[in-house]
């Protein structure tokens, strides 16, 4: 998932356990508020929660939802069968029923799971949820109208590869079946954990009648506990209470609040000062893809009362710089651009320690998946080797000492991190021009292969905890779409794509997660990504947000599932 995504076990892993300290103490036996919400007063259902943001979402759309940001924002309006359990640390990353009555059950290969939706479900006109609604959804999402999902239904049901969608289609999918209120869905090969990938909004249900295709985005029609009442693009999204919720069957949220006010276009440095003067309605905000800006980090941490407001820790995510094997084939051309990198520039651009930790891998550290590999010389020397890169340079004389840097505009850090990279490729006499782009057009931009530049920013996340959900979607060769693109670097090398083949089938856990450790180092073996960094976090919130206040461990966010306001007047 790309900040985009997440996902058995991601804490107890040797080697990052000084990190997890942090992400222990703050998020997961404790919560940074107690447990009655902020100042110990008891949290109280009602009021707003408000919701600070540098820009709009992408998508709301859940076929198109693919970003950490807005697979969190999809609990509140189009619960899935199976979702993540609100709990911080290693049981968040656990899953339970939310839209089915279980987690699934599966044949004797697992190439049959089968789901039975609750009961209770209903629009927010009243009418019930059924099972058609959960196939139309999938079946919609693999239309070319609608870019930027996930690719894992086409990959595996059986048919996908093929399947135009729905409103090609109209017959549906013959794979995905349903029986009253039983969805089944008939896999190409075994999936042991299929039920975790019906935690993606694709597998949520969408009404055939309400359904506004492309613009489904700004008029998505509810089936959770909160529903549009405005929303402008760029400007504000207000959610309040689906009257049809029956609250009394959800397992998963508490839904305190009576309405969710989203604000777009905020400064990073402007929300930080806010959420530290702590007036107004900034008592009742938490943030959302917004960190506390670097400058103030230190000032605030040393302050008990204002770290008292703060959620920190070691995010899934794992950022890297593709590398895009179509415009750059020679391997001792990208290998030189492995060296030339300085991730400790790079890194201080971001805030430095408190925001991450240099990365030699795709695969996060919270991974049972994780390899402890070093390839290019990352922990000896985070900040390059220029000479190493030169010399490789030379080998290599068709390699482009021009190139451009696509990257995600949101803040001064992201500006900063684009000139480090251009700074670090100079020493080796290579010109980076930085093409910044808008951080709510960003994926759908770079996700159009025929777009994209020589290198690009990309960020990910496990989608469930295994290596299952990084490698395939970020390196699968034979998953690149005309338009929603996930393998960046455009890599497509068939004794990979084979290792993912047989990764996939492996039923011990252990030994599925080795072999996606292994496929993590051939793909860097190949120069396809530079690991840039492991995101750490430092998040703030407002001195009336109560409830139980903890780092998800998936989305790299506060929980939405389980805060509330204190006071309702806010």
């Amino acid at each position: 998932m790309s900040l985009k995504g997440i996902r058995g076990s991601r804490l107890a892993v040797a080697g990052v356990a000084l990190s997890l300290v942090t992400l222990v103490a703050s998020a997961c036996g404790t919560p940074d508020t107690p447990s009655g919400g902020g100042g110990g007063t008891a949290v109280k259902r009602g009021g707003t929660v408000y919701v600070l943001m540098q820009q709009d979402f992408e998508h709301l759309d859940p076929a198109r939802s693919y970003v950490g940001q807005q697979l969190s924002l999809n609990r509140l309006f189009a619960p899935t069968l199976t979702a993540f359990k609100a709990a911080a640390g290693q049981t968040g990353t656990e899953i339970q029923a939310d839209s089915a009555t279980d987690i699934g059950k599966h044949n004797a290969d697992s190439t049959e799971w089968t789901f039975t939706v609750r009961d209770g479900l209903k629009w927010q006109d009243g009418k019930a949820v059924t099972c058609a609604d959960f196939k139309y959804g999938v079946e919609r999402s693999f239309s070319s109208l609608l870019p930027d999902g996930p690719e894992y239904q086409k990959q595996y049901l059986v048919g996908g590869k093929d399947y135009p969608g729905i409103y090609q289609a109209p017959q549906g999918l013959p794979s995905v079946i349903c029986n009253g209120n039983t969805i089944t869905y008939k896999l190409s090969s075994p999936v042991t954990d299929f039920n975790n990938t019906v935690t993606l909004p694709i597998f949520s249900a969408v009404r055939k009648d309400k359904d506004t295709k492309a613009q489904y985005d700004t008029t998505f029609f509810s089936y959770g506990p909160y529903q549009i009442q405005k929303y402008t693009r760029d400007q504000q999204l207000i959610l309040v209470r689906n009257k049809y919720w029956d609250q009394s069957k959800d397992t998963l949220r508490q839904n305190y609040p009576d309405k969710w006010q989203f604000t777009f276009g905020l400064d990073e440095s402007v929300v930080t000062d806010r959420l530290k003067q702590d007036r107004g309605n900034d008592q009742a905000a938490v943030t959302s893809g917004l960190f506390v800006s670097a400058s103030e980090a230190p000032g605030i941490l040393a302050d008990p009362n204002e770290k008292a407001r703060t959620v920190t820790g070691l995010t899934p995510y794992t950022y890297y710089i593709a590398i895009n094997t179509k415009k750059v084939p020679d391997l001792k051309c990208r290998q030189a651009y492995e060296y030339a990198i300085d991730k400790t520039t790079y890194l201080t651009a971001f805030g430095g320690p408190n925001y991450g930790e240099p990365a030699t891998s795709i695969i996060n550290p919270l991974l049972k998946a994780h390899k402890d590999f070093d390839l290019y010389g990352t922990k000896t020397s985070p900040t390059g080797d220029p000479a190493k890169a030169k010399a490789l340079l030379a080998q290599s004389p068709t390699c482009s000492r021009n190139i451009k840097f696509d990257y995600r505009t949101n803040n001064s850090g992201d500006d900063k991190a684009a000139a480090a990279v251009k700074a670090a490729f100079a020493r080796a006499g290579i010109n980076v021009t930085p093409n910044p782009i808008k951080r709510s057009e960003y994926y759908a931009t770079i996700g159009k292969p025929v777009v994209q530049n020589e290198i690009s920013f990309g960020s990910w996340a496990a989608d469930w905890p295994s290596g299952g959900s990084v490698i395939p979607p970020l390196f699968d060769g034979r998953q690149i779409p005309a338009a929603g693109n996930q393998n960046f670097a455009q890599l497509n090398v068939p004794a990979i794509n084979n290792g993912m083949d047989a990764a996939a089938k492996i039923a011990d856990p252990t030994q599925a997660q080795q072999a996606w450790g292994n496929l993590d180092q051939q793909v860097q073996e190949q120069a396809a990504t530079i690991p840039m960094r492991y995101l750490k976090t430092v998040l703030m919130h407002g001195s009336k947000i109560g409830g139980n206040v903890f780092l998800d461990s998936n989305y790299s966010e506060i929980n939405i599932c389980t805060i509330g306001v204190t006071d309702t007047s806010v």
